[in-house]
């Protein structure tokens, strides 16, 4: 069970008639209270929903996921986030704003039963204790740790600790953190003692000081930045966060072991002026050129959506959504979507009865492959639609109970072998 705070609650009525306020716009005036709070922290957020319900997604450190809230016509109210693997100090942030939050929009939360360790549940109780808090991450993270020695016995690498689902980095070490990877002595070291692998948490104390303000733009470096000119706004947002939290932490604490190197690339990447370019490409200059750079994304990464997995650039963006992923970069492009399949009484479909139901009109010349249960069917033609003919393969993969879809966009004639051996690698994850 993750390590999360909730609170559910009933909105009051408002106006010189009282009335329920609207879903959306309760969650509007929710938003606008946030990005007037903490809009230097508050990264993304969306409102979606019908006129019974709507959602609000925030997120608020890039170690975390999403923190959710929902309302309904009948002024019911319901937040959740979890807490796990950017640690303690977020979970008694995020307790604290959904206490605020409940008071700015008029929000009583009512206390409830909860499978969460630490869970805040409003209603004006206190805050779980800081040791309480700080004990069920300890116990949190030596389960995440024990875990990744058990993989490691069988010979796995690079095992995920405290990383989303949906990416997977290549990298060679024993696991990797948010906070990049550490290795096999480092295991050992903490084995005993769980207190000292809490550098991975990259926020572990209450306190938004230097310290934090540095490890949160390490998790971006380590896992967001695609290490190229940003190729569009959201990245380009993505570089600024990061290098404004360094600059933010350069003078609160210069002893820090910043990243001169990648903040200076950064730079060059962003191409932004900046008041501390001279130093930082004068501290990047005394950096050991054989010492490894920080950026999973240097690497491929293993994309994960919907139960199956592919392997491409870690350079290619990124734009994920419940029924697809899309991804790609000058002049490549892929999109993916996948689904499980029954047959009409519920049973598991077979692989051949998905692609003749999907795959039928793709014509005679069609491309086909096996790997063991895993079957294929693929074409390549032209398009042209948007005034510019690119070559594209559409393909679909299956095996019994799952299937799906792959297309491959590119627009030199020379990625064709490319295109094909991408398809053939998508398989279940």
């Amino acid at each position: 069970m993750p390590l999360t705070v909730e609170a559910r609650g009933q909105a009051a009525k408002r106006g010189m008639i009282p009335r329920l306020p609207a879903p959306e716009r309760l969650l509007a005036d929710a938003l606008a209270w946030v990005e007037a709070e903490y809009g230097t922290l508050l990264r993304r957020s969306s409102i979606a929903g019908k006129a019974s319900t709507s959602r609000l997604t925030l997120e608020l450190h890039p170690a975390a996921g999403t923190v959710t809230v929902t309302a309904d016509a009948e002024g019911a109210v319901a937040i959740a986030g979890d807490t796990t693997a950017a640690g303690p100090g977020y979970q008694t942030f995020l307790a604290r704003l959904v206490e605020r939050l409940g008071d700015a929009i008029a929000v009583s939360w009512a206390p409830q039963p909860t499978a969460a360790p630490v869970a805040w549940v409003g209603s004006r109780q206190p805050l779980a204790s800081r040791p309480a808090v700080e004990r069920a991450h300890l116990e949190w993270l030596a389960v995440d740790l024990s875990r990744a020695v058990e993989q490691r016995r069988l010979g796995l690498r690079g095992i995920p600790v405290g990383l989303g689902p949906g990416t997977r980095f290549e990298v060679d070490e024993a696991i990797a953190t948010p906070l990049g990877p550490r290795d096999d002595a480092w295991l050992a070291n903490v084995a005993d003692d769980v207190r000292r692998a809490t550098d991975i948490r990259p926020w572990w104390l209450d306190v938004m000081d230097a310290r934090y303000q540095l490890a949160r733009a390490l998790v971006i470096l380590w896992t967001e930045i695609r290490w190229r000119p940003p190729a569009n706004d959201a990245e380009r947002a993505t570089m600024d966060e990061a290098l404004s939290l360094l600059r933010r932490a350069l003078p609160a604490d210069p002893s820090l072991p910043y990243p001169w190197r990648e903040w200076a690339e950064l730079l060059r990447l962003r191409g932004l002026a900046d008041a501390r370019a001279d130093r930082v490409h004068e501290m990047a200059a005394r950096v050991d050129a054989s010492l490894p750079r920080i950026g999973y994304r240097r690497r491929p990464v293993t994309i994960v959506h919907e139960g199956w997995r592919l392997t491409l650039p870690g350079t290619f963006s990124e734009e994920r959504a419940d029924d697809e992923w899309r991804g790609g970069e000058r002049g490549r492009h892929v999109t993916i979507a996948a689904t499980a399949t029954r047959m009409p009484g519920g049973m598991p479909m077979p692989a051949a009865r998905f692609l003749t139901d999907v795959a039928g009109d793709l014509g005679e010349e069609t491309l086909r492959h096996q790997d063991g249960d895993l079957r294929g069917v693929a074409r390549v033609t032209t398009d042209a639609t948007s005034g510019v003919e690119v070559a594209v393969l559409e393909g679909f993969s299956a095996v019994r109970g799952s299937g799906a879809a792959i297309r491959v966009a590119f627009d030199d004639s020379d990625d064709w072998r490319w295109a094909i051996d991408l398809w053939r690698s998508l398989r279940p994850a």
